[in-house]
């Protein structure tokens, strides 16, 4: 049963990676963003801009999360 469910683990994973790199190649176009305290404005095409974007967002909320889990288990632990 173990197999089974590390396979559709596998399979789900695979299914995100190729919507991803679709999702990349059909927003190609170059896209700049403007940042308020310099001059510098980095160019990228779109699709990059929002899955790095969400991947920032992914790795602060695991980061969130874990910090609040060893927090609730020091303050409550396992009797």
């Amino acid at each position: 049963m173990r197999w089974l469910l590390n396979l559709l683990l596998v399979a789900v994973t695979l299914v995100v990676f190729l919507a991803a790199i679709l999702f990349l190649l059909g927003n190609a176009q170059p896209t700049g963003v403007e940042l308020l305290l310099t001059d510098w404005q980095p160019v990228a095409p779109l699709g990059q801009w929002l899955l790095g974007f969400l991947l920032a967002g992914l790795l602060l909320g695991l980061i969130a999360g874990a910090i609040l889990a060893t927090g609730w288990r020091r303050r409550y632990p396992r009797t």
